[in-house]
C-alpha cells in the first residue's frame, strides 16, 4: 500500500477586501499587541479573582469574574480578526509576553494593591487599542477600528468600575 505524501504547504488566506497586504500585515501585527494585552489582562484578573481576601471579597470576586469571562471571549474575536485578515495569530504564553505592554505578576499583595494593579493595566490595554484603532482608521480597515472601539468602550467601563470599587469610602 502506497503511503501519500502530506501536502503542509502553507494555507492560502490572501485576501482582496481593499487594503493592502502590507496595511493588514500591520494592522494584524498592532492586533496582536492588542491580543497580547488582553491575554496577559485576563490572566491577572483571574489571578484577582482566585485570590482577593477581605471584607470587598463578594464584590471584587464577582466583577473579577465577570470581567475575565469578558476577555476570554475578546481572545477569541480578536484572534480571529487577525486570521481573517490573512495573518497568524500569536498564540504562545511566551509571544504574549514579548508583545505586551502589560507586566506579569504573581505576588501578594493587598485588594488595594491589586485594584491599583488592574486599573493601570486597563489603561495600558486602551492607549494601545487607542493607538492600533487610529492606524485601522487611517488604512480604511473600519472593521477592526470599529471592534476596537467597542473593547476601548469596554475597558474603560472596567477602570470605572474597579475605581468606583476600590474608591475610600
Amino acid at each position: 500500500m502506497a503511503t501519500e505524501a502530506l501536502d503542509i504547504r502553507k494555507p492560502n488566506f490572501s485576501t482582496s477586501n481593499g487594503i493592502s497586504e502590507e496595511d493588514r500585515k500591520k494592522i494584524a501585527d498592532a492586533l496582536g499587541i492588542v491580543l497580547a494585552d488582553t491575554y496577559m489582562l485576563f490572566i491577572k484578573t483571574q489571578g484577582v479573582h482566585w485570590n482577593v481576601t477581605g471584607p470587598t471579597f463578594m464584590g471584587v470576586h464577582k466583577l473579577t469574574e465577570e470581567q475575565y469571562e469578558n476577555m476570554y471571549e475578546a481572545i477569541d474575536e480578536l484572534a480571529e480578526r487577525i486570521r481573517a485578515l490573512g495573518h497568524k495569530a500569536p498564540a504562545s504564553y511566551t509571544k504574549y509576553g514579548e508583545l505586551s505592554s502589560i507586566n506579569d505578576r504573581d505576588e501578594e499583595q493587598s485588594v488595594e494593591r491589586m485594584l491599583k494593579m488592574l486599573i493601570a493595566d486597563h489603561e495600558t490595554a486602551v492607549l494601545n487599542m487607542r493607538a492600533a484603532t487610529e492606524w485601522c482608521e487611517e488604512k480604511n480597515d473600519y472593521v477592526t477600528a470599529d471592534m476596537l472601539t467597542e473593547r476601548m468602550s469596554w475597558h474603560e467601563q472596567a477602570v470605572w468600575m474597579l475605581k468606583s470599587l476600590a474608591a475610600d469610602k
